[in-house]
């Protein structure tokens, strides 16, 4: 053999000996998600947002990752906002518009064949798990287990003591648990991560806090003060209410540590939300925004969020994007690269180059319908109008974020083609469109 035809054949085996190590090598492994949601957290409740309430966990989270100052829960009360999430739809189409009521609707709950966020995780291989709130139907038939989560460990109602031991359950079997709600929800989603370290998961931690009844630690059934109203808004309870805040915060932060801890930093995200507005236990010389809960003013929807991903998310990252909880959905499936298993007919949109390139969001409509009790509201770029039978209101954002001046009237160009799309709006998102 020559020289030449030698020197050939070595760099032909040398060649295919590094393309063959290339493709041994492991495929990389998909990310983590977590989502943690809060339950009426205001963002006037949170230093984030230079709200009453110091939360250097959150603070921290932020600076490590990317600020939302306009994300927006679907609705201004729990059930619906939980079923946007889950479905990536409005929740007029699952008809789910209102608070459940555990027992009083058995026949309310999201529908078991209804395409969910956990089911697709679970499709692709994910560990899938909820521990804390469900509220998205009290029925066996609509129970967490039968809707994408592997485990599930929670309650079904909208709220309760944090020091009950006997609303909970795992998966559909009755659980008896001692201990306090915030520390257990935290405790369990901590033991997941630790056992699923080694496979992609998909955990779901949803928090009783800042609900009332508004008990701390320290508030047990044996402590309590004879004739004390645990779910009023009022200067007896803010200070529970702050330390309520105060330990979700700490929760959070127990959560970002385990998983830098064990080193999954990098292979996590984690998303911070609340369900809705607060219910204005924030101090009103530092209420961002006008209205609460159970409102359609910014202050009812508007609220806290942030998204951390070490390396992947730039850190410090501040994002004004009109985004709503049923943009998770498609946003998290993308980012795990699962999104070929997403339902086609999404009405959220995907956020996953604003995440980790900053990219803008196109414009569009949003729409917060809560019928018959508060009408139908709608974003269109800094526009905002709310309409309940006769009563129009449109507020300009960009000048009037507080929502104090009603110019309908003044703007008749932008409020004609904005309650015709309000009501194509309705007549669209019937249940089982």
């Amino acid at each position: 053999m020559t020289s030449s035809v030698l020197q050939l054949t070595i760099s032909a085996a040398m060649t295919f000996a590094i393309a063959s190590a290339q493709s041994a090598e492991p495929a990389q492994r998909p990310p983590n998600i977590i989502v943690i949601l809060a339950d009426d957290l205001g963002c006037g409740d949170l230093s984030l947002y230079k709200g009453w309430v110091k939360t250097p966990r959150i603070d921290r989270m932020a600076m490590e990752g990317m600020t939302f100052t306009d994300f927006h829960s679907n609705s201004s009360v729990c059930s619906p906002t939980r079923t946007a999430f889950l479905t990536g739809r409005y929740q007029q189409r699952v008809g789910i518009v209102d608070v459940i009521v555990g027992r009083n609707e058995p026949d309310t709950g999201i529908p078991p064949a209804t395409p969910t966020l956990s089911r697709v995780f679970q499709k692709s291989g994910y560990a899938t798990a909820l521990f804390g709130k469900w509220h998205c139907g009290y029925e066996p038939r609509f129970n967490p287990r039968h809707l994408g989560f592997d485990e599930f460990v929670g309650f079904l109602h909208g709220g309760g003591g944090y020091h009950s031991p006997n609303f909970w359950r795992d998966g559909l079997q009755p659980l008896s648990l001692q201990g306090y709600s915030t520390d257990i929800i935290t405790d369990r989603s901590l033991d997941f991560i630790r056992r699923h370290q080694d496979k992609p998961f998909f955990l779901y931690v949803a928090h009783q806090a800042v609900h009332n009844p508004y008990q701390t630690r320290d508030d047990t059934p044996d402590e309590r003060e004879p004739g004390w109203n645990q779910n009023a808004v009022n200067d007896v309870n803010r200070p529970r209410y702050k330390k309520i805040v105060e330990d979700l915060d700490q929760s959070v932060g127990r959560i970002l540590d385990t998983v830098s801890e064990l080193g999954l930093a990098q292979d996590t995200l984690v998303f911070f939300w609340s369900d809705n507005g607060d219910v204005r236990m924030c101090p009103d010389e530092v209420r961002p925004y006008r209205g609460g809960k159970f409102s359609h003013f910014e202050g009812g929807h508007r609220v806290p969020a942030v998204a951390w991903w070490p390396g992947k998310i730039k850190a410090g990252a501040q994002s004004d994007a009109l985004l709503a909880g049923f943009d998770l959905f498609p946003t998290l499936t993308d980012l795990a690269g699962i999104s070929k298993d997403n339902p086609a007919n999404l009405d959220g949109s995907s956020a996953k180059d604003h995440f980790l390139q900053q990219k803008p969001m196109a414009d569009r409509d949003l729409f917060f319908g809560y019928e018959p009790k508060l009408g139908t509201a709608m974003r269109r770029g800094h526009w905002k109008m709310i309409i309940k039978g006769d009563d129009l209101q449109l507020y300009s954002l960009k000048n009037d974020l507080k929502e104090t001046t009603n110019v309908a009237a003044q703007n008749p160009e932008i409020t004609a083609p904005m309650r015709r799309a309000i009501e194509q709006f309705k007549q669209t998102v019937i249940p089982g469109s």
